[in-house]
């Protein structure tokens, strides 16, 4: 009797047999996330592409007469800020667009950290650089332009720009980030999920 006790105690402890691996939907849901990935790239670098047409529009075809060197220097500073950005949303999109959906999952799962921990890297570099290029070229923007002003005007004029930098800086770019970050850590995660099932049978 003891022995059947035993056998019944040890059959009820077991662990829950894992419910089987759905590759085809977390392929699907991989495909969605890298999709929308992709797409903001691609808007990215079009916005920022168009943002240059318009600003070489402006300072050299509109006819408008700047007086000062400086605010020429900014507009084509701007504009290769503008370009250079757009080329690494592109470049972006070309390495997301290399991901292998199809790949066996430890090779996926291998892509998508590649990606990840480059896209840090460049985080970590590209954005203050960017920003520090830009509010740059807006400052020598501002010497023609804030010179026309009254004191007051370029006062509340300094004052809404560094506001603004501000909040796109710590509210607006971290937000995306962080989405962007959630997205990637996502599909990570189910991927090692899935590694983990798939080596249990």
């Amino acid at each position: 009797m003891t022995e059947f006790d035993d056998l019944k105690n040890s059959w009820q402890r077991a662990t829950p047999l894992v419910a089987p691996v759905d590759m085809k939907q977390l392929r699907r849901d991989n495909a969605t996330v890298q999709q929308q990935l992709e797409r903001k790239q691609l808007y990215g670098a079009a916005s920022l592409l168009l943002t240059a047409l318009y600003l070489l529009y402006i300072g050299f075809l509109s006819g408008i007469p700047f007086q000062a060197l400086t605010t020429y220097a900014a507009i084509v500073l701007i504009i290769l800020c503008c370009i250079g950005q757009a080329g690494i949303h592109l470049y972006l999109y070309q390495r997301l667009r290399s991901i292998d959906i199809a790949a066996p999952v430890t090779e996926h799962l291998q892509q998508w950290e590649t990606y990840y921990s480059f896209r840090k890297r460049l985080i970590r570099i590209n954005l203050p650089v960017y920003y520090v290029l830009l509010n740059g070229a807006f400052g020598l923007y501002f010497i023609e332009m804030l010179g026309l002003l009254p004191t007051m005007t370029r006062v509340l004029v300094l004052v809404l720009y560094m506001a603004w930098m501000l909040f796109a800086w710590f509210v607006l770019g971290k937000r995306s980030l962080r989405r962007e970050d959630a997205r990637l850590t996502g599909i990570m995660n189910r991927l090692r999920e899935q590694q983990t099932q798939l080596g249990r049978y």
